[in-house]
């Protein structure tokens, strides 16, 4: 008996078991596609379909498996599949096909295609065609298959049950420890770079004197303040690169003279720190309104007058002449 008569004998019988009148349909259906006509290709191919199942509940799998058999010489286009075969019948899974040599020299190509179904009765697969050596007329069609999809039995004078509660979640010690750790280990570091940060906000850096040249501070100060005399900056309108330069020489000079950072500080803060080495006062306010002057031009953009710009250089000669000390007098200082 053929495979054909064979499928069609299977049809018969489930439809007899399950009572179906739409069975006579089915069997319409699969009658007209055993008509599908293969080529006269079979002495050198053989192409075969194979169900491991003919009956399944609906939403239920299962495994069809195409295999062709060739001999040396002979090439195969293998069909390309979408997501279904039909309507009725969807392609869950596929592999990839394969190749396996027999001993016999025949090459035997496989795939195996997962499919399920969402409709109930008779759902026919049908026929797979392949083409052989890039040829249309030289085809082969696989048996068309049969397979029966069920509902789910339902119990119809059954006592109706009770809503099942719902499953309690276990809860995951182990998933929220570590959870818990990780955000501890990121509060702990943000906190930590938060007191690191207004500890040195708290202790600003220390500053450190510069070495003390050799020569008298006051010789090197008078010096600088005749090189730039001559430069005549604020003459060639670069009144700000003139006081920057005055304002540096005298800061030098204070720093070497009175051991005070006068370079590191503002304006005011030079006047506090020598307000404490007994200068006199009106020596004093003479310096504040040369710095308060030179800070203008400096940042202010403040374009002083040219007698401005000579009373403050004159400010700055008279400080140091009036604040300077002779050797002769440091060692006299060294010996008391």
């Amino acid at each position: 008996m053929s495979s054909k008569w064979h499928v069609f004998s299977v049809i018969v019988s489930v439809a007899c078991a399950t009572r179906q009148s739409a069975a006579i349909e089915t069997i319409a259906s699969f009658l007209a596609m055993t008509m599908l006509v293969t080529g006269s290709f079979a002495q050198n191919a053989q192409v075969k379909a194979v169900l491991d199942s003919q009956q399944i509940l609906i939403g239920d799998q299962v495994n069809l498996d195409l295999s062709v058999e060739l001999t040396d010489g002979v090439t195969v286009a293998w069909p390309v599949f979408a997501d279904t075969i039909t309507g009725q019948l969807e392609i869950v899974n596929r592999s990839i096909p394969d190749t396996v040599k027999k001993e016999t020299g025949e090459t035997v190509l496989h795939q195996r295609l997962v499919l399920t179904s969402f409709d109930t009765g008779f759902i026919v697969v049908p026929a797979i065609r392949f083409y052989f050596n890039g040829d249309s007329s030289q085809v082969m069609s696989t048996d068309p298959l049969v397979i029966f999809v069920s509902d789910i039995p339902v119990e119809m004078e059954a006592d109706i049950k009770d809503i099942k509660e719902p499953y309690d979640v276990p809860f995951n010690w182990k998933k929220w420890l570590m959870r818990a750790l990780i955000i501890l280990v990121v509060l702990g570091l943000l906190i930590g770079g938060y007191l690191w940060w207004k500890k040195r906000q708290k202790q600003p850096e220390e500053m450190v004197a510069r070495p003390k040249p050799k020569r008298p501070a006051h010789e090197i100060a008078l010096e600088k303040l005749e090189a730039l005399r001559q430069k005549k900056l604020w003459q060639n309108e670069q009144v700000k690169e003139y006081y920057i330069e005055l304002t540096d020489i005298i800061r030098e000079y204070i720093e070497f003279r009175f051991d005070v950072l006068a370079l590191e500080m503002t304006t005011d803060e030079i006047i506090a720190s020598l307000d404490l080495k007994a200068i006199d006062k009106q020596t004093l306010q003479e310096l504040r309104k040369m710095l308060q002057m030179a800070d203008l031009a400096k940042f202010a953009k403040y374009r002083p007058m040219a007698n401005e710009n000579e009373l403050s250089f004159d400010t700055a000669k008279q400080f140091v002449a009036r604040t300077l000390v002779m050797p002769l007098d440091d060692n006299a200082e060294q010996k008391a």
